[in-house]
């Protein structure tokens, strides 16, 4: 029973040693031979490539200024949406800001009751409002239900 459970490990190849260069290490004139060709590809492809960004040049502009009048089209149609958003938006934080300070106005309201700071036959104090508000004090609070 004292047998162990894991297997014995695997034996690895050996690596191949025999291994040997076939041409001799004085010979440079191919490593010459193989560098020129090698700039002279480079050459040729940088050529290309030069040559290729001049007849594109054109076609690039031109696909430029169709997608700018794009983005110009995109702009005119969108703003009057813009616009009519940002009144809708104005309007409804109008709105929520009037049903906020009445309720804010009730809460005060039921905390000074439950609080015992007026008796049942005082009236309650009125809320107060801010000089600021604007115009939404003047709008009747609107049922969000």
């Amino acid at each position: 029973m004292t047998e162990s459970t894991t297997p014995p490990p695997p034996e690895e190849p050996k690596a191949d040693e025999t291994f040997t260069w076939t041409q001799s290490s004085t010979s440079h004139g191919a490593a010459g031979s193989a560098g020129a060709t090698a700039t002279s590809i480079l050459e040729s492809v940088r050529d290309a490539v030069d040559e290729l960004a001049e007849r594109a040049g054109p076609s690039v502009r031109e696909f430029s200024a169709r997608a700018a009048e794009l983005t110009a089209i995109a702009a005119d149609r969108a703003a009057p949406l813009a616009k009519r958003a940002g009144e809708v938006t104005a309007d409804a934080s109008g709105k929520l800001a009037t049903l906020s300070r009445s309720w804010a106005a009730d809460l005060r309201a039921t905390t000074t009751t439950a609080a015992g700071e007026t008796s049942p036959g005082e009236p309650t104090p009125e809320p107060t409002t801010t000089a600021d508000a604007g115009p939404a004090e003047s709008e009747p609070p609107i049922d969000m239900s």
